[in-house]
């Protein structure tokens, strides 16, 4: 388990190699198995492996060659409507219908109550979640991987025609073959320095 952990590092350089559509699946099915708060997975992923596109997608990522050389991409949108669709995501749930009658009282208040910035805010931070699973589900493939929030926000929703008022791209992940076989020595502070027992 360590290993994934250690060996993941942000790949900056991909061999002009496709990646097996089978792994790529893979690591679509471990995203979209990610935990999110109270169920609700406010996301969903836009993936292409296709070369044109993804040259497309490059230029709207600030010209990142990290981006246009990738073997394939998975952008995360974040959704901004899941208090629309809680009530009913949590019906289907195998639990008794006092504990979902209970959830709802408690959680559903809370959630409408949320103003648009408050949702984009709590939608996005969740999206991290699914990002994280994507970066070490490719690692677990031995595939190099890199996250990537530089991009031009208003254009990029814009070539996904994405209802800016309901959902937003979060983030991208760029995916493909390393170029680098050598796995970076990591720097990162102590573990004395941010883990605090009390």
């Amino acid at each position: 388990m360590f290993k994934i952990f250690e060996n993941r590092f942000s790949c900056r350089e991909f061999l002009d190699k496709d990646i097996d559509k089978d792994d790529f699946r893979k690591v679509l099915e471990l995203a979209r198995l990610s935990p999110s708060s109270l169920g609700l997975e406010p996301w969903y992923f836009i993936a292409t492996q296709d070369k044109n596109k993804i040259k497309e997608l490059g230029i709207i990522a600030n010209n990142q060659t990290r981006v246009s050389t990738c073997a394939a991409l998975i952008i995360i949108v974040s959704r901004y409507d899941f208090a629309a669709y809680f009530e009913d995501k949590l019906r289907k749930r195998d639990m008794s219908k006092e504990e979902i009658e209970k959830r709802i009282q408690a959680y559903k208040p809370f959630l409408e109550s949320m103003n648009f910035e408050e949702r984009k805010s709590y939608s996005k931070q969740q999206a991290h979640i699914a990002l994280a699973t994507i970066l070490y589900a490719a690692t677990s493939l031995n595939l190099g991987s890199c996250a990537i929030g530089g991009f031009s926000q208003k254009d990029l929703d814009k070539y996904l025609g994405l209802d800016t008022g309901k959902e937003q791209a979060t983030v991208m992940v760029a995916l493909g073959h390393r170029k680098d076989k050598e796995i970076p020595a990591k720097s990162r502070f102590n573990f004395n320095d941010v883990v605090k027992f009390i």
